[in-house]
């Protein structure tokens, strides 16, 4: 089945933003690369901002998918580690739309709050397990923000190092190490059982 243009101009403007960076990519230069004119970009997106965001979306819905690909675990320790390890497994198969989401982290123009939307759009399933398992006494009672904060911001990190030294990425000791830091963090205070 054929690309429609909208999903020309979004293929188009990850390439691009990849490649330039988010602030120095223009619109008229995606909708050249998409091959539609600039009104028809418009049409789609009433605004630089609004195509960044959806496609900020796609790229965070189709991780979630990536996450959901296997049957739930009783243990939620288990379910922690099968959503980061389909996570991880997710960034080295997709480096453009990592490095897609590592530009968005960093941009002062795209706000907690919208990071926030987004992550209970795509993401209802892990903030309902991190929520299910903190009034089980399973996790740490911490606050959920800070929670999915830290789990983005440690995932962005290893997945980074992991995209720029793959020779790390297939030691044990290394994935084992990023899933433990993970997991102390996560963890009930004097939580001894989650102690490899």
């Amino acid at each position: 089945m054929p690309k429609t243009k909208k999903q020309n101009i979004l293929d188009a403007a990850l390439s691009l933003f990849v490649r330039h960076g988010i602030q120095a990519t223009s619109t008229a230069s995606i909708a050249q690369l998409a091959n539609v004119a600039t009104g028809t970009l418009y049409h789609h997106f009433a605004s630089k901002q609004i195509l960044i965001i959806t496609l900020y979306s796609e790229v965070k819905t189709e991780l979630g998918l990536a996450m959901q690909l296997q049957q739930e675990h009783e243990d939620i320790q288990h379910q922690i580690r099968h959503f980061w390890q389909q996570a991880l497994q997710w960034a080295q198969q997709n480096p453009d739309k990592l490095q897609f989401m590592q530009q968005v982290a960093h941009d002062p123009t795209f706000g907690f709050s919208q990071h926030q939307e987004l992550m209970a759009a795509s993401m209802a399933f892990l903030i309902e397990q991190f929520k299910q398992a903190q009034q089980q006494h399973r996790l740490a009672p911490l606050p959920l923000e800070l929670v999915l904060n830290f789990c983005h911001s440690h995932f962005l990190a290893t997945a980074n190092l992991f995209a720029e030294r793959p020779d790390l990425a297939g030691q044990p000791e290394y994935q084992e190490g990023a899933f433990q830091i993970l997991w102390q963090a996560l963890s009930p205070i004097g939580d001894s059982k989650s102690l490899p």
